[in-house]
């Protein structure tokens, strides 16, 4: 499997590369926010961890295009309204931030598997 983690901290970005490779054991790619749009249009990830905070209209179009073609999406915010989940994004899980290592695990895994949350 193969993660896109994208979000607006770096620090928060490689704890996640750290925990998703140590706990999956799977490659992931670290992507700044400016190059978020280009990124989730030709990466051939599995899954992408992404910040809600991303989430101006051409990157949600993007990654509807993603999920419809079988790429599993993961939301990350430290937003309390949002972890009940986005509107735009029905079932997708949204983890708080900062993460719980095991939530973390699991919404990935279960993204990778087309579960929803």
């Amino acid at each position: 499997m193969h993660v896109l983690i994208i979000d607006v901290e770096f620090l928060v970005a490689l704890e996640s590369e750290q925990v998703l490779g140590d706990s999956l054991g799977c490659s992931t790619e670290i992507v700044v926010p400016r190059d978020a749009a280009a990124s989730i249009e030709t990466s051939h990830a599995d899954v992408i961890l992404i910040d809600t905070e991303l989430l101006s209209d051409p990157v949600v179009a993007l990654l509807q295009r993603r999920s419809r073609t079988g790429t599993g999406l993961v939301f990350s915010s430290v937003d309390k309204r949002e972890r009940l989940g986005l509107a735009d994004f029905p079932g997708v899980a949204v983890i708080a931030k900062p993460f719980d290592d095991e939530k973390l695990v699991e919404a990935v895994l279960a993204a990778s598997q087309g579960e929803m949350a």
